[in-house]
């Protein structure tokens, strides 16, 4: 019998949002299609009027938008009581929100400028705090720009308010949390209230460390939809490295546990069955021996990095590899990325020596060292069995667009090699570096469409995967440039190797097109490119 475990989706926005284009999902029917598709039994929903622009008509807006549905919950937001007059004292928000099964209260103190001191949202949670009611803060401001600043939770001031209300479940929902995580294991010591939404926790090995050293009662699974699908963080989680039983509870359990100090009701959801075995391995996480895949995009650091990577060791860098049937990654280091590229370098040797049928190195170049130390680094290289190469100059501080880049592309050209990049420039400078080097394979690092006209017109250009991020991006992708240019890229070790699986399995496509992305392309570009010497 199929596995099915319940997802419940902690955070959900319904109603048109500022920066959504014409026809992006944003109904109560897209959203249950959306759950349809992936097989999500519930979700916890609030208004985007409650999320961008005052509680108070989106509070109520909700309640009608959920009772299209038993399968969706409502949620509220609240700003702190002013005596403005705005919100009904907290005694009474809290009576209205029982009558109205209202599960959970969203708290955004940087979109509405408030504080998470004592003295603002005391007089709020008090009465939440006696009736464990969850409390989801979210610190991202949204007017800021589409694509929220990453790591903006104010830890310090969230483990002062768990500490002040140590019966008030917190859950922090944000957009992303890449460098704070060693803050985050801090929190989780000193707060047993405390918990995160997984949508915004892109971490390698990040659910099963959390699982293991804390429980899996401090993780809730979330899409952050429709920013987000729901393929990323469904397929991270249905795939993680925890049993069954864990995988139930953060999938939906725990959610259901916390909303029921309000008498939420829970019917049983029926939903389509997969579409297709790449599909059912994204809901399961039970994959089929046959189906394996190959990466090119992976990053090494040796052990350590400047961020946690759990399970960053080589010996289990390959475990996860075999554990999800990865062939074979592009590999290149995580310490030439913002610090000594040659000590990174040596990393990557390291795992190339050991594992020469698993990684095909890439050489990781710093282009303010010049041409001549950059042409020393990939003869050296080369010498130790590395077969393409890295460049990453848009965090390295170097022009995209300098002329450095061209040393790396030379080499490429003249060694019929694949070259990476984080991003190329634009479309001029791209379609000058396919033209000028047509015997180099040129990969974009991170997904876009922006060269779909040069990629017509040049076959020796492709684009990673890496990331797929919002509704049916991967279906948007492949109608502009092909599946036969499209390449699955984890940023493994950077980002769970699932986590990037998961839109490419629950892709709207053919299965035909899904293997060319998961691994064909790769292999017929491996045939072609960075031979062995």
């Amino acid at each position: 019998m199929p596995i099915d475990y319940r997802p419940f989706d902690a955070n959900c926005v319904v109603g048109r949002q500022l920066y959504q284009g014409p026809g992006a999902p944003c109904t109560a029917s897209d959203l249950l299609a959306e759950m349809d598709h992936y097989g999500i039994a519930e979700a916890l929903v609030v208004d985007s009027l409650s999320r961008l622009n005052h509680p108070f008509d989106g509070n109520e807006r909700v309640l009608s938008t959920c009772a299209q549905s038993p399968r969706l919950h409502p949620a509220w937001s609240a700003l702190p009581a002013a005596g403005t007059g705005e919100m009904p004292p907290p005694d009474e928000m809290l009576r209205r929100m029982r009558e109205e099964r209202v599960g959970a209260l969203f708290l955004y103190p940087r979109q509405y400028r408030f504080s998470l001191a004592d003295w603002c949202v005391d007089p709020l949670l008090e009465p939440l705090a006696e009736a464990g009611t969850p409390v989801f803060i979210n610190p991202n401001d949204i007017g800021a720009g589409a694509h929220p600043e990453w790591d903006e939770t104010e830890w310090d001031k969230v483990v002062a308010l768990c500490r002040r209300w140590p019966r008030l479940p917190v859950i922090v929902s944000e957009f992303r949390i890449r460098r704070a995580m060693r803050t985050v294991y801090r929190a989780f010591d000193a707060c047993p209230n405390l918990r995160i939404e997984l949508s915004g926790y892109w971490l390698y090995r990040g659910i099963e460390y959390i699982t293991r050293t804390w429980g899996p009662e401090r993780l809730l699974f979330g899409s952050n939809w429709p920013t987000f699908g729901p393929h990323m963080t469904l397929a991270a989680l249905s795939c993680a490295e925890i049993d069954d039983g864990a995988k139930r509870r953060i999938a939906g359990d725990n959610l259901r546990e916390l909303i029921e100090w309000c008498g939420a009701r829970h019917e049983p959801a029926w939903v389509p069955p997969a579409e297709d075995a790449f599909a059912q391995f994204g809901r399961t996480g039970k994959r089929p021996e046959s189906m394996t895949f190959m990466d090119c995009h992976g990053h090494y650091g040796g052990r350590f990095s400047h961020y946690h990577v759990p399970d960053g060791t080589l010996e289990g860098t390959i475990a996860e590899m075999d554990r999800l049937g990865v062939e074979r990654v592009l590999l290149f280091s995580f310490a030439g990325v913002g610090s000594d590229e040659v000590h990174g370098n040596d990393r990557v040797a390291e795992a190339l020596a050991a594992y020469p049928d698993r990684f095909v190195g890439l050489t990781l170049l710093n282009p303010h060292r010049g041409p001549e130390e950059m042409t020393a680094e990939l003869e050296r290289c080369a010498a130790l069995g590395f077969r393409g190469i890295k460049l990453i100059p848009y965090y390295q501080g170097y022009p995209e667009e300098g002329p450095h880049i061209d040393v790396a592309c030379r080499w490429a050209h003249e060694h019929r090699q694949i070259i990476l990049n984080h991003s190329w420039g634009s479309t001029q400078q791209m379609e000058r570096l396919v033209s000028t080097y047509p015997d180099a394979c040129f990969i974009t690092g991170h997904c876009t469409t922006a060269y779909a006209d040069i990629m017509a017109r040049y076959p020796n250009l492709f684009v990673c995967s890496c990331p797929l991020i919002p509704p049916r991006a991967c279906e948007d992708v492949v109608a502009a440039i092909g599946a036969d240019r499209l390449l699955f890229g984890s940023d493994l070790q950077d980002l769970p190797v699932t986590w990037g699986l998961g839109p490419i399995l629950f892709a709207r496509l053919s299965e035909d097109q899904k293997e060319l992305i998961l691994g064909g392309n790769l292999r017929r570009i491996l045939e072609q490119y960075s031979l062995r010497a």
